[in-house]
């Protein structure tokens, strides 16, 4: 193993700064304490990695950060001396990934938006089903086709159900059967039936 430098350095301004120089693998680990905050840094000769610790605030920067433990708890509450909720932000400029091996939960007491900007939206379950429940739902493509397809189809409405287009076909493979228990209308300025067995009544 190569010696290590090793200094102390005391000063009335610039407080306390702890050094330790290994000149063979050219890496510096420096601790400095200058009544503002404590700073962390360790340096090789291509990467930096620092930790800046004050009153008020911890900033780590590095090239990979990594916490293991077996309870990760991050928040951002409101504190007596400010005047507005503070707000907890996560963000990348590369991809980012959330993975549980158990049950994932996302929730929110206000409003909840999961969007795309540029790129396309998915939400699935491969051994298990998917529900959209609200006091309203809305289904809605600006552009192009609202496509909904199953093994089985089921459209249903408790009170009324309607389907509303300037052109609507309805087609089936095989049988197809309209039917209600009350009364049945079908109007059209032009209406035609037609087929090789057709019944009425």
């Amino acid at each position: 193993m190569a010696k290590l430098v090793c200094t102390i350095e005391l000063d009335k301004e610039k407080g306390i700064t702890v050094k330790v120089e290994d000149t063979q693998g050219q890496l510096t680990q420096t601790m400095t304490l200058d009544g503002e905050g404590i700073t962390l840094e360790v340096k090789s000769s291509s990467d930096t990695s620092t930790i800046v610790q004050k009153a008020d605030s911890v900033t780590v920067t590095c090239k990979d950060f990594k916490v293991t433990a077996d309870t990760v708890t991050l928040e951002s509450k409101q504190a007596s001396k400010w005047t507005s909720q503070q707000t907890l932000e996560l963000k990348s400029t590369q991809d980012m990934t959330f993975t549980s091996s158990a049950k994932l939960t996302q929730s929110a007491t206000q409003d909840l938006a999961l969007s795309s900007s540029t790129g396309k939206a998915s939400m699935k379950a491969s051994a298990s089903k998917v529900e959209l429940e609200g006091m309203q739902a809305s289904l809605k493509a600006t552009a192009g086709e609202a496509k909904v397809d199953g093994l089985q189809l089921a459209l249903s409405g408790s009170a009324k159900a309607e389907l509303k287009a300037p052109m609507v076909t309805v087609s089936a493979q095989g049988k197809l059967g309209l039917e209600s228990t009350g009364m049945a209308d079908l109007k059209g300025s032009i209406t035609s039936v037609g087929g090789s067995l057709v019944k009425l009544g």
